[in-house]
């Protein structure tokens, strides 16, 4: 696809985009942000953009750290957005993703004036790159990842990939698969770094809450199936048979519209089994402590969820035989002995000070490359 026409398409589309947005109640205000009716920013600025909460949280303690400079952050998701807004100190301008549209963009971009753009993964938008080529702002992508499918659709359209090929002067990767990917495209220089949610912040703890379940628990044993889903329930109901007697379960479900569902199957609440349903609060969860099954890694369609957020807190961490997104972070984690997965177990220990190691070594490969593409701006 010739990049004029992408461009066509989503300057058509972008006021559908916005319509959409409005009835789905975006609100006035966060609709017209998106259009790139932005406060202004006095001095250049450092940009950061998310696409939902994981990645927020990845780049959490990157955005929070001194950079000389004004620092922005966008987010996609509105889910993401709300995140930010509530763990961010207040002088982080945070704001919704600009469409990727002609004009919307542009004002946009000349609102909040950066000096460079810092991606993580694959969030990669053709508009925005050829704008940012034309402005002489660079940007650097961060853990990227791009799957064997989107690179063959990448593939297809040159002209789109060359824009942001240009304007994305550094790329940092995990794994040689991924560097392969992102060499083919024609991206360069490309690096090796630890995955960038290793450097991740630890979940906020409501220490009222944590007080109350811990009356529930009355120093018994705990096991907590964190992030279920309903397909998964089968073999989990098979695993907590196997499990020792005077155990005490917590089942969070990762959406709680399923959370009837999971009770139909194992059981309702009693002495022994409890059911975690408030949104946002898993970092009280895993201050609980006791052993976390993650979920998602029993079934292959959905994969494991980020086992971090609970060894942050301290918790033994056991993730089931699909790995999905998450495979080399578990297969790095794995092999420094700091979780395991189904059927062995993990007695508990304190993984800290080796997680603090590793979060200090993935925060400062992060830096360095936003550093690098900083340094001719500077």
């Amino acid at each position: 696809m010739p990049l004029l026409a992408y461009r066509l398409i989503t300057t058509l589309v972008s006021p559908l985009l916005a319509a959409v947005m409005l009835l789905r109640g975006d609100g006035w205000q966060q609709v017209c942000q998106r259009l790139g009716f932005v406060p202004p920013q006095r001095a250049k600025t450092l940009w950061f953009h998310a696409a939902s909460v994981g990645e927020f949280r990845a780049l959490h303690p990157l955005i929070c750290r001194d950079w000389g400079r004004p620092v922005v952050l966008t987010v996609q998701s509105r889910q993401g957005l709300d995140t930010a807004r509530q763990e961010l100190p207040s002088d982080i301008v945070i704001l919704p993703a600009p469409l990727d549209a002609p004009g919307w963009f542009g004002r946009f971009l000349a609102r909040i004036q950066p000096d460079a753009l810092v991606l993580v993964e694959s969030e990669l938008w053709p508009g925005w790159m050829q704008a940012l080529q034309a402005a002489g702002v660079p940007a650097v992508l961060l853990d990227g990842a791009l799957s064997a499918r989107s690179a063959r659709r990448w593939a297809r359209w040159p002209q789109l990939v060359r824009p942001v090929t240009r304007t994305v002067r550094r790329v940092t990767v995990s794994s040689e698969q991924r560097r392969e990917v992102f060499e083919r495209l024609g991206f360069a220089p490309i690096d090796f770094a630890l995955p960038l949610k290793l450097a991740g912040e630890p979940l906020a703890v409501d220490a009222g809450l944590v007080s109350q379940w811990r009356e529930w628990l009355a120093g018994t044993e705990l096991v907590t199936l964190a992030n279920v889903h309903r397909s998964e329930l089968a073999v989990l109901q098979t695993i907590l048979k196997t499990l020792a007697p005077g155990v005490k379960f917590i089942v969070a479900p990762r959406y709680p519209e399923q959370l009837s569902a999971i009770q139909t199957v194992l059981g309702e609440a009693n002495d022994t089994l409890a059911y975690w349903s408030g949104f946002g609060t898993l970092g009280s969860l895993y201050a609980l402590g006791g052993t976390v099954i993650m979920g998602g890694g029993f079934d292959a369609e959905i994969g494991s969820h980020n086992p971090l957020e609970a060894l942050r807190a301290g918790c033994a961490v056991v993730c089931g035989p699909e790995a999905g997104k998450q495979a080399e972070l578990i297969a790095l984690l794995e092999q420094r002995g700091m979780l395991s997965r189904t059927p062995d177990w993990l007695p508990p220990r304190d993984h800290a000070p080796a997680l603090r190691a590793l979060a200090e070594e993935a925060r400062d490969q992060a830096i360095g490359a936003i550093e690098a593409v900083l340094k001719p701006q500077g």
